[in-house]
């Protein structure tokens, strides 16, 4: 059997043991996690107000990208689509590989006819992963659209070589 003594101690120490967990600091989920949730149940403005606040406070460079990127997905939604390609933008300024960025961005300029941008996209999205299939379908898709068959030929064959359909499509018309 154990002391009064004794026991009051054992009391003292979990006591102390729970009031010093209590105000440890607890992990927090971060901004981008609540940006993700908040999108994820289609609260985007209140997904963008997260993803800002992640873009700025994000030490790492690629997960600040990807909170802006997300942004302008959700802006996308909002259909507030000047907003959208500035986060892309925006996105890739901060971190010059954001892919996703990269493609969208060169999309936007593809759809509206501007060959030499959406080509810089897709270039520079071709340097960062050289097995991007739909960036060598998008270029090959430009050249031909420009009359330059022999790069579309080449850059329709690297894209169907890594899988893209629509690149051997095009391969087979001709």
């Amino acid at each position: 059997m154990m002391s009064g003594g004794k026991m009051k101690r054992i009391i003292s120490l979990l006591c102390m043991s729970l009031f010093v967990f209590a105000c440890t600091p607890q992990p927090q989920i971060s901004d981008y996690k609540k940006g993700i949730e908040a999108a994820k149940n289609k609260q985007y403005e209140q997904a963008i107000v997260f993803f800002d606040t992640a873009a700025k406070t994000e030490q790492d460079k690629d997960i600040a990208a990807n909170a802006l990127y997300n942004a302008g997905l959700c802006y996308g939604i909002l259909e507030k689509f000047e907003d959208e390609i500035n986060y892309y933008k925006k996105a890739i300024e901060v971190s010059d590989s954001c892919q996703p960025a990269l493609y969208d961005l060169g999309m936007y300029y593809n759809k509206n006819g501007d060959n030499e941008n959406s080509l810089k996209m897709f270039e520079k999205l071709i340097q960062v992963n050289p097995t991007h299939e739909g960036a060598f379908y998008m270029v090959g898709l430009i050249y031909s659209e420009t009359g330059d068959k022999e790069k579309s030929e080449e850059y329709f064959q690297k894209a169907a070589e890594l899988g893209s359909p629509e690149a051997q499509a095009a391969i087979n018309k001709k």
